[in-house]
């Protein structure tokens, strides 16, 4: 198989570009497409987790959808516990890419591996030359800048979140709970949100979406943003009890009906 290697937070178009660098080594060598990920980034397994700053772009379950979008052919989810932080670059290659019978490595430029991130993509090269080839990916860049998690993370923290999605290549989204109210709970406490500040995106509720106004708080440790108005022709009471759930979703589609968003989700 050929396997593309990553954290892939966010999955954006520099991930993307690591998994169709993949997948064309792949269709060239008829060899299937695998994807290896892990469960949490490095930095919360020793960090105290009620002092943990780093902030992911999606839930491991929404990275698992985007790859299935990517239509890989497998994805090995590898828990990123203590004891594999302490796996040397060595025992990395043999027990993750030899012993599953890779025949292509393929990872971005900066791809770190092993005990405290000494594996590079230089020495993935040399520890697999006997048994796979070792492709590394070169930066994407966008205006002169690299795409990347860390950059997406600033823009939605500015709340810039046009240039964030236009950076991931796809929507973003931020799940919750509806309370009475009209207020929508954030359920990840761990997800980069966008600052203080009004907002116009999507909500999914169901199977439909809206076009809505959101006010998101100060950033706080249980989150409640504020729907402000809603685009809505009909959402009754029998939905709302149906559907304790809600997506707000970036980019707003298609353009708002400022008259229909004297309407509100919670009727």
């Amino acid at each position: 198989m050929v396997m593309a290697l990553g954290f892939f937070d966010g999955v954006h178009l520099g991930h993307q570009q690591v998994i169709n660098t993949a997948r064309k080594f792949g269709q060239e060598k008829n060899l299937p497409l695998a994807v290896m990920t892990f469960d949490r980034h490095s930095s919360m397994v020793f960090a105290d987790p009620k002092k943990a700053s780093f902030r992911y772009l999606n839930t491991l379950q929404e990275k698992i959808d985007l790859m299935k979008r990517e239509k890989v052919d497998y994805l090995f989810v590898v828990e990123f516990s203590r004891d594999f932080a302490a796996t040397s670059p060595e025992d990395f290659v043999q027990r993750y890419l030899i012993d599953l019978q890779v025949k292509v490595a393929v990872a971005g430029f900066d791809f770190t591996f092993g005990k405290y991130g000494l594996g590079d993509m230089e020495l993935l090269k040399k520890l697999g030359e006997a048994n796979f080839q070792t492709v590394t990916v070169p930066k994407k860049n966008e205006h002169n800048h690299k795409i990347s998690s860390t950059r997406i993370r600033k823009l939605i923290s500015e709340g810039k979140m046009e240039d964030a999605v236009s950076l991931l290549g796809h929507e973003y989204l931020i799940e919750g709970k509806l309370l009475p109210d009209r207020k929508i709970m954030i359920t990840n406490k761990l997800q980069q949100l966008p600052p203080k500040g009004t907002y116009l995106c999507q909500t999914q509720i169901g199977s439909e979406q809206y076009n809505v106004q959101i006010d998101f708080p100060k950033i706080t440790d249980q989150p409640a943003c504020q729907v402000l108005q809603a685009d809505l022709q009909q959402f009754s009471e029998n939905n709302l009890e149906k559907y304790d759930e809600v997506k707000i979703i970036w980019p707003l589609k298609g353009n708002i009906d400022e008259a229909a968003l004297n309407n509100s989700v919670f009727g």
